[in-house]
């Protein structure tokens, strides 16, 4: 496997090479690079490679702050000083994600790009998001299909209620490596293929989401003992994918996933369904943010709305 990575700035040459960047003083911030192309088995393609740092084992501070933790000194200022750690290699691991074959949209999604807040209508929904979803090849889907079928990740089941219609599927996050509680992030896949996005719930789908709910809080505390008061239950609108699924995070993790113009608590949604009507979230105008490389940017008019933002400034 060949990984070549450029500057995201600039045009990349055919030799570039991470390493030359190193000795010259250049590599900064891993966002600053993309991968341009990873060959495997012979074959090229789009992939995206996504690295980061394991969090540290709280029951493990000795072995990390340690005799084995190498320190360069930085500064020293009065009784404050800074150093540079070198810890013990199983202290510096980090998670390698990788996608490949990656799609357009696999790409889009991880790059840096500018973001907006749109504001999309009811209207705006019908004329323009709805057509966007049912136009999107049911291929995109087949890794989800293949959780629900058993097909894979069965080894990295949590929970299941097998009822076809409130039932669901809850499996950790690859976000997450399972050891630390903070830092815990699973997600839910209703088991009905019917379900596209929060537009599409109603009074009907009440007993799945409390369903959802309540049983996904008490297979997360029983298996990890984190309790329901120490987790954030949320969908995401935009999703990243429309097959409905709503995700468990602990409430100490700092993720951008669970800010304001992308996630929607669980709660909230059942309660305005109770309260607001059936058909709330079909009729209300929702906020959101959205990145220029969505085809919804385009499709929103996305450059329009950030040129007007910018001229009202």
């Amino acid at each position: 496997m060949d990984v070549s990575a450029a500057d995201a700035g600039s045009v990349p040459s055919p030799c570039s090479d991470v390493s030359v960047l190193v000795a010259h003083g250049q590599l900064t911030s891993l966002k600053d690079f993309v991968v341009r192309q990873i060959v495997f088995a012979g074959r090229p393609d789009d992939a995206v490679l996504l690295l980061a740092r394991k969090p540290f084992d709280a029951g493990d501070l000795p072995g990390l702050a340690g005799p084995g933790l190498e320190l360069q000194l930085d500064f020293v200022n009065d009784i404050y000083s800074k150093y540079v750690g070198q810890p013990l290699p199983h202290h510096s691991r980090i998670t390698v994600d990788l996608i490949y074959p990656a799609t357009a949209k696999h790409v889009q999604k991880h790059r840096e790009q500018k973001r907006i807040m749109v504001t999309e209508t009811p209207e705006l929904y019908e004329q323009v998001v709805l057509p966007y979803i049912r136009a999107i090849p049911p291929a995109r889907l087949q890794w989800v299909y293949n959780i629900l079928e058993k097909k894979k990740e069965v080894e990295r089941l949590i929970f299941e209620d097998p009822d076809p219609v409130n039932g669901f599927m809850l499996h950790p996050d690859l976000k997450w490596d399972q050891t630390s509680s903070d830092q815990l992030y699973c997600l839910a896949l209703v088991a009905r293929r019917d379900l596209a996005c929060l537009r599409d719930l109603t009074q009907e789908h009440l007993p799945l989401l409390e369903n959802l709910r309540d049983k996904g809080c008490q297979a997360i505390q029983r298996r990890y003992g984190v309790a329901p008061s120490c987790l954030r239950v949320f969908l995401h609108y935009q999703p990243s994918y429309y097959h409905l699924h709503v995700h468990f995070v602990h409430v100490a993790l700092a993720s951008p996933g669970a800010a304001a113009g992308k996630a929607v608590l669980l709660d909230d949604v059942i309660d305005c369904i109770k309260t607001c009507g059936s058909d709330v979230w079909r009729r209300r105008t929702l906020t959101y943010q959205l990145g220029e490389a969505d085809e919804l940017w385009r499709l929103l008019g996305g450059g329009a709305q950030q040129e007007q933002q910018q001229a009202e400034q």
